[in-house]
């Protein structure tokens, strides 16, 4: 027989692991909702789509117009977004950095 205490930890992980299922779940669903609505600007503007680049410390950005960010899942964890800007040539660049997601309790 299964100790109570045993029980509710069993039962923590498995509702962990099916948060972080959803959460990475909902940041994937963002990101391709971002690169939907990257790739129709890119058309509209006669562009060809940016290749995501992974951004790395002191990385100098030229941003001359903002375009887009990936939304943020309110998960409370790391998570990966995406900012899509042209640069001062024109060029659309799409850069992929790791941030902490807002809580959900934080509106």
């Amino acid at each position: 027989m299964l100790r109570p205490t045993l029980i509710a930890a069993l039962l923590a992980l498995s509702l962990s692991a099916q948060a972080t299922g959803f959460s990475q779940q909902r940041n994937e669903q963002l990101i391709e909702d971002h690169q939907q609505a990257v790739a129709a600007y890119a058309e509209r503007r006669a562009k060809p789509m940016p290749e995501i680049v992974d951004y790395r410390y002191g990385m100098k950005l030229d941003v001359a117009r903002f375009v887009r960010q990936s939304g943020d899942p309110r998960t409370c964890e790391v998570v990966p977004r995406l900012m899509t800007f042209e640069d001062s040539q024109g060029t659309l660049r799409t850069v992929r950095y790791a941030v902490m997601s807002q809580c959900i309790n934080n509106k």
